[in-house]
């Protein structure tokens, strides 16, 4: 694996795209039914794995893990931040197992807890496709922070497209 060689303006962008992502995940922790949408939004403390193995715990590892997740993709983005604003003087291979560590933990999470996630695990699927694209970013191409701020940019705006259409379906559906 390669240290992550990026600089100012991308680390910064980088960092709070990666404080962003990271804060979604605080929607798993909750599991909200939205009366207006007549849906439900969240995580129902399943997962298909662990309710066959330690039901009664599954929803305290699963907050666990959520809540680990956004304090990991938090303090990466955190440091990015810091290191482009030359406050912090960060090194990039350890930036690059940080990274690769919150995006593999968000994403075999999804796959752990995949049954549970509402409306439905397809809702959620744009957050393990920015995770791929973290960590094959930090993997393939450490230098080219312009490339992958353009990829997860057209990724995040792909997925509100496609989300707030979703939205409307099961909206419109419902009624």
């Amino acid at each position: 694996m390669n240290a992550l060689e990026i600089t100012g303006l991308e680390e910064l962008f980088l960092g709070l795209y990666l404080m962003a992502h990271g804060s979604i995940h605080v929607m798993f922790l909750f599991y909200h039914y939205d009366e207006k949408d007549n849906v439900y939004l969240g995580w129902s403390r399943r997962s298909w794995l662990l309710d066959k193995v330690i039901p009664q715990i599954t929803p305290y590892i699963g907050k666990i893990i959520w809540i680990s997740i956004v304090i990991l993709f938090g303090v990466s983005g955190l440091l990015l931040i810091l290191s482009g604003l030359d406050l912090l003087d960060i090194d990039g291979y350890l930036l690059s197992v940080l990274i690769i560590i919150s995006s593999a933990i968000a994403t075999l999470a999804f796959i752990v807890f995949y049954d549970g996630l509402s409306p439905t695990p397809f809702h959620w699927i744009l957050g393990v496709v920015i995770n791929l694209v973290l960590i094959a970013f930090i993997s393939f191409f450490p230098t080219n922070g312009t490339l992958v701020l353009v990829v997860l940019i057209l990724i995040f705006v792909y997925g509100m497209l496609f989300h707030s259409r979703i939205i409307s379906k099961i909206t419109h559906e419902s009624k």
